[in-house]
């Protein structure tokens, strides 16, 4: 007798993997020719025949099921069509299977697995278990999962998707230029580049995942014990974690740069449009434990206002010989009008500079030292600048200081 019905509406049956094996598989998967997938649970037997069940599952449920993301009972009591088959196989050779459909409700209780159960598959334990690939792929491994409303989905909008990861690949780049010491006003270099690449090596449900790996694995020179991408990685994962706090986003953003702080935008925004209700990353280095962040739909929207009233300083200040065009002591500001161009500055005063001010004339030209500060616009790729007075000296006073 084959515990493999034949010649039935099942179909022509091949095994996936068994989980669960007493003299015969007891709990396994199988497909039929037409991709149907069952998953098979051995449950009663009497003096004719033995019975089964086997709950028809989707794909990707599939997938969550192997991933031990569904309870096996649930499997059967809960499947996508409502029913499952009750397969009886007959001892003696010859005898035909009866197969008869089951409403999930209508099962009997003692033909159910116990609560808290779940499939520990083998051949998937590997692919769900990120420190394991990292630590045997020698790579940084990252989950990248988008939560949808509805709870499984196989499919994603190519272009809403080619945003998201266009826009992380370039805040990782952007962060790696800041971590390699390169200044951010220039071109990111192929250097950063290289050692920021990742590369997506497979999807999977739930709601919707990606598997991200680093191309390249780079031992940290400095005793950190973590790759130059995985230094990147992390700050990237502190920027998620952090979602929209008012103290500590800004100051983390004026560490990380302009150049992060813009991609980082188109990023956010780019994960408003696809309607997810979080995103979920789970990141493995080498020999190290899993770290996680998580942001929500809603606290994207509340993470982007925070960055659009927030000012980043720029890595250089201004230093410009400038003469007196407006000035109010009541508002702490001052406009200047560079020497030799048609360059305005509207400067908060700030107090290192008030004493400067107060004896400026408007016939004199003076030598300004300005904080310049980006703010980054809602719009993408558009920015409006700020500027404070640090100081504000006579020509030769300045040529004093400097010698």
């Amino acid at each position: 007798m084959s515990f493999l019905p034949e010649g039935t509406i099942l179909g022509q049956l091949e095994i996936i993997e068994v989980y669960d094996f007493y003299d015969k598989p007891v709990l396994f998967s199988c497909k039929n020719k037409s991709g149907l997938i069952f998953i098979v649970i051995y449950v009663d037997d009497s003096d004719l025949a033995e019975i089964w069940l086997y709950a028809p599952i989707s794909s990707s449920r599939f997938q969550n099921v192997v991933q031990g993301r569904v309870e096996l009972r649930n499997i059967f009591i809960d499947t996508e069509d409502a029913f499952v088959y009750q397969v009886e196989i007959p001892y003696e050779e010859g005898m035909n299977v009866i197969i008869k459909s089951v409403n999930c409700d209508k099962i009997p209780d003692e033909y159910l697995p116990e609560l808290g159960q779940v499939i520990q598959s083998k051949n998937n334990s590997a692919d769900t278990n990120i420190e394991t690939v990292s630590t045997e792929k020698r790579r940084e491994i990252i989950d990248f999962v988008l939560q949808f409303p509805e709870q499984e989905i196989t499919e994603a909008p190519v272009g809403d998707l080619g945003l998201i990861l266009s826009s992380l690949q370039e805040t990782i780049d952007a962060i790696g230029q800041i971590k390699l010491g390169k200044s951010e006003s220039h071109i990111i270099p192929p250097e950063v580049k290289q050692k920021t690449q990742v590369v997506m090596s497979g999807v999977f449900s739930g709601s919707f995942g990606m598997r991200l790996e680093g191309t390249v694995y780079e031992e940290d020179s400095l005793g950190l014990e973590e790759s130059f991408l995985g230094q990147c990685l992390k700050e990237f994962i502190q920027l998620i974690n952090l979602g929209a706090n008012k103290e500590e986003l800004p100051a983390k953003l004026n560490v990380l740069k302009k150049k992060t702080a813009f991609k980082y935008t188109e990023f956010l925004t780019a994960l408003t449009r696809i309607g997810i209700t979080k995103l979920r990353i789970d990141w493995a280095s080498p020999g190290q434990k899993v770290q996680m962040g998580e942001i929500e739909q809603e606290t994207v929207f509340k993470v982007i206002d925070v960055i659009k009233n927030t000012k980043l300083r720029t890595e250089t200040e201004i230093c410009v010989n400038v003469k007196l065009t407006q000035i109010n002591y009541s508002s702490k500001t001052i406009t200047l009008q560079e020497i030799g161009s048609k360059k305005k500055y509207k400067c908060f005063i700030a107090d290192s500079a008030m004493k400067d001010v107060e004896t400026i004339s408007r016939k004199v030209v003076y030598v300004a030292t300005i904080q310049e500060y980006v703010i980054v616009s809602t719009v993408l790729n558009k920015e409006k600048h700020e500027y404070e007075l640090l100081s504000l000296k006579l020509e030769a006073e300045s040529e004093n200081i400097s010698a």
